[in-house]
């Protein structure tokens, strides 16, 4: 199974038109959702799941955990806002906690996802633009113990919309692939 989280407000935007060509004609099972259209709180830092699995919040998220459970592929996508994911899927990705907290301190083991990927895209460019991201992704990574894991991040989508980018086009079908084997 394939569950997506992305991140974009724009459902016709750059990030959903670059995951929705990448899962088109994908076989396998697809979860998805979009940060924006579910109702997730941010991690409160309660320390709960310092002594147990889970969250005390219920919400949408109590879902997520199970589909983390089951999961083959993660797919996180987003825009870059300010040099960071968008509110909402950092909101939905702090409740990761619970993983950190399972590996770190519990010393339990997390669910074992075999691939991961991460899409971001941002509407300029400038060199270091996506640090932020990229550190984010690798804590995820330690969380879920991926076998395999890849990234694709899009600049100056402002400038050249990227399923018009040949380079794009020929990395969705490179992530295709990788989602295939």
């Amino acid at each position: 199974m394939i569950l997506v989280l992305t991140g974009s407000p724009n459902r016709y935007g750059n990030t959903n038109s670059v995951v929705n060509t990448l899962l088109n004609d994908i076989s396998d099972e697809i979860i998805y959702y979009n940060a924006y259209d579910i109702k997730i709180s941010s991690c409160t830092d309660c320390k709960i799941c310092s002594y147990k699995s889970g969250c005390k919040v219920s919400d949408e998220m109590s879902n997520i955990y199970r589909l983390l459970e089951r999961a083959d592929t993660l797919i996180i996508a987003s825009p870059l806002y300010f040099a960071t994911l968008t509110g909402e899927l950092v909101n939905l990705i702090s409740r990761f906690q619970t993983f950190f907290a399972g590996k770190y301190i519990r010393k339990d083991e997390n669910p074992q996802i075999k691939k991961g990927l991460f899409i971001v895209t941002a509407g300029g460019y400038w060199e270091s633009m996506f640090v932020g991201v990229k550190e984010t992704f690798k804590i995820i990574k330690l969380l879920f113990n991926f076998e395999e894991t890849k990234e694709l991040f899009i600049p100056n989508c402002d400038k050249h919309k990227p399923l018009e980018d040949d380079f794009v086009i020929n990395q969705i079908k490179i992530l295709k692939e990788f989602i295939n084997d």
